[in-house]
């Protein structure tokens, strides 16, 4: 095996680093990244969706009963 012969691709899936992002040009970084000045098309962000799943963060919800509770448990004596 030669050196020739052996050649390593990165995947269509590997996600750019970021550190690189950061020293390239802006038509550099979109066409990396997939995108154009106008955003993505639609047919990308749908593909992007069912691989990605929602750009969402989940919202924690406390019990507020459980929250009041807590100031008069969780409190360690003096």
């Amino acid at each position: 095996m030669t050196s020739d012969t052996i050649r390593s691709r990165p995947t269509e899936s590997a996600a750019p680093d970021p550190s690189d992002l950061k020293s390239l040009p802006i038509s550099e970084v979109q066409k990396q990244l997939g995108s154009s000045p106008d955003g993505l098309t639609q047919i990308e962000a749908a593909k992007r969706l069912a691989q990605y799943g929602p750009n969402e963060i989940a919202e924690h919800k406390t019990n507020p009963l459980l929250k009041f509770l807590s100031y008069f448990w969780g409190r360690s004596r003096g």
